[in-house]
């Protein structure tokens, strides 16, 4: 077993509006994103404040900002879902990806139970946002987050990282499952791509 991180506590600036709550093809992006780490066969932990939609019946929320304080960002987010979570694996989703299949995240948890931390590479770009983790990071990540330094990027180097990229990703639909949802241009194109999809 091992839990999904959902990722949704972004600021959203470039959509306009609650990019979590953004409908695309008849479910918004957090009903779709915990839709998807449900059916890989992880337990959802949505990381951000609690909103009221269809698919979140039974669904946990921890919003590291709850007490009024402000979000720090993806890292800080991270060591909250690792430290409240407990499973030796997580798999990282942000509510903004929601081309990444259940398959591909599947894979990557099973890849995490070897591996401190499992993460697709597409275009040079590492997808921290849609990658495993083990329990092996946390010292590190606190170590970081400790010292002022917030990127999940930098923490990667101390880390024992096993890259998922190139032929690898073909089974799962390539690189193009790792398109973000930041403004209403993408959003459309995620409709286009799911409507292919499904054809």
């Amino acid at each position: 077993m091992w839990t999904g991180l959902v990722f949704a506590g972004g600021g959203s600036e470039r959509m306009g509006r609650d990019k979590a709550l953004v409908p695309l093809a008849g479910r918004t992006l957090l009903d779709r994103a915990v839709a998807i780490l449900r059916e890989a066969g992880g337990e959802p932990l949505v990381l951000g404040p609690p909103r009221e939609t269809p698919g979140m019946a039974g669904v946990r929320f921890l919003d590291e900002a709850a007490d009024g304080s402000e979000r720090q960002g993806p890292l800080l987010a991270l060591q909250h879902g690792l430290r409240a979570c407990a499973t030796r694996v997580v798999v990282a989703l942000a509510c903004d990806l929601p081309l990444v299949p259940p398959g591909l995240l599947r894979y990557l948890a099973a890849e995490g139970e070897n591996h401190a931390a499992v993460v697709p590479r597409a275009r040079g770009e590492l997808q921290v946002l849609a990658a495993a983790y083990s329990s092996a990071c946390l010292e590190v990540i606190e170590r970081r987050l400790a010292s002022g330094r917030l990127s999940v990027h930098g923490f990667l180097g101390e880390v024992a990282v096993r890259l998922v990229e190139g032929d690898e990703l073909l089974p799962f639909g390539g690189e193009d499952v790792f398109l973000n949802v930041n403004t209403p241009d993408d959003l459309a194109q995620a409709e286009r791509f799911l409507a292919a999809r499904k054809a």
